[in-house]
């Protein structure tokens, strides 16, 4: 057997410990406040644990193959032709779609560095080349020395929008400019899995630009604002002629039958969508007021987490809040040696995790 030499060394993507994990490696008996993953608080809309429990005598039948209802709904919230959504598991499958359809061994991608792993993870695997751009001294992504790169074997630019892990976003003249100067074989990728919880409104969305006639993949995701993260469902929105090859390269029944008739359930919750929303928005602030009083940098985000600048004292908190069971996520893997990415949580979470940090300075 002869494995893809290109796979060797590859090293798998470094998820947030869930709580079990951490109860088992740490003894921890009591109660864990899970704020590394950037998950909903809230747990799931209780329109989507009544409809998973009546679904529950159907999970011997195959689902809907065509997810036809789903897409019709999310072309009516975005004013799109249902031919244009494009429904994955998770948002990460549509990423695996692009390599599957777009790119060949040693295309080019451009992505930022730091950004989503996964972006490059994809490209490991299937043999892409990488240029990575290193993120503006404000932790933004550098459009000026992305154009400056690309060359004729660039295919696609990823940009997670907001950025992840810092949180930060640009304004609507930066990315005019910046689409309007991309050559026109080259596919933008917006990857707006924190874009529910954009309070800016001189942020747009990739909506617009798509509408406008850019040739671009809205990427989105039912993990964060909807709270269906466990069931992996996402979604792209696109142009025509890429969405049609997009969804003719996924599998048969790529999205399981709790996962589609949950994604129907929470986007006719109005009341929770917008309590998600709503609970993210008031913790960013509190939780960044607090910090800041305490003299740590934290960056602007306009996701549901925040990036705090510890310095030296990053490591010893973060390993003193995994003691006290509050978990959050260390920012190494990243480039950010003392840096720590928290979870916007419940209230109460975000003021038990505010006075152990304190306690700890």
């Amino acid at each position: 057997m002869q494995i893809k030499p290109h796979l060797k060394n590859l090293i798998p993507y470094p998820p947030g410990k869930t709580i079990n994990e951490i109860k088992k490696e740490l003894g921890i008996s009591g109660k864990v406040y899970k704020l590394n993953s950037n998950e909903n608080p809230l747990g799931p809309s209780p329109k989507v644990i009544e409809t998973l429990k009546n679904c529950l005598l159907e999970v011997h039948h195959y689902p809907e193959a065509s997810y036809q209802e789903l897409k019709e709904f999310l072309a009516k919230k975005w004013d799109v032709l249902p031919e244009q959504i494009i429904l994955g598991n998770g948002s990460n499958e549509i990423i695996e779609f692009l390599f599957k359809s777009i790119i060949n061994p040693d295309d080019e991608i451009i992505i930022s560095k730091p950004s989503f792993l996964m972006y490059e993870k994809f490209a490991e695997i299937y043999g892409a080349k990488i240029k990575l751009i290193p993120l503006t001294k404000d932790f933004k992504h550098n459009f000026a020395e992305i154009l400056k790169n690309i060359s004729e074997r660039t295919k696609i630019i990823f940009l997670d929008h907001p950025h992840n892990p810092s949180g930060s976003v640009l304004n609507r003249k930066d990315w005019q400019d910046f689409l309007k100067n991309l050559p026109s074989y080259i596919l933008t990728v917006i990857d707006e899995a924190y874009g529910e919880f954009i309070e800016d409104p001189s942020i747009p969305l990739g909506i617009e630009f798509l509408k406008n006639g850019y040739k671009v993949l809205i990427l989105r995701t039912f993990s964060k604002a909807y709270g269906l993260a466990g069931l992996r469902l996402g979604y792209g929105i696109s142009f025509i002629e890429l969405s049609k090859v997009l969804d003719s390269v996924r599998q048969p029944f790529n999205i399981n039958l709790l996962a589609y008739k949950a994604g129907l359930a929470v986007l006719q919750d109005k009341e929770y969508i917008e309590k998600s929303i709503s609970l993210v928005k008031e913790g960013r602030k509190y939780l960044t007021e607090k910090l800041t009083s305490f003299g740590f940098k934290v960056y602007p985000s306009q996701a549901n987490f925040i990036m705090v600048d510890f310095g030296e004292k990053a490591e010893k908190i973060y390993q003193e809040l995994l003691k006290r069971g509050i978990l959050v996520r260390p920012l190494k893997a990243y480039g950010f040696s003392n840096a720590l990415r928290i979870s916007i949580g419940l209230p109460e979470e975000n003021k038990i995790l505010v006075e152990n940090i304190k306690k700890l300075i």
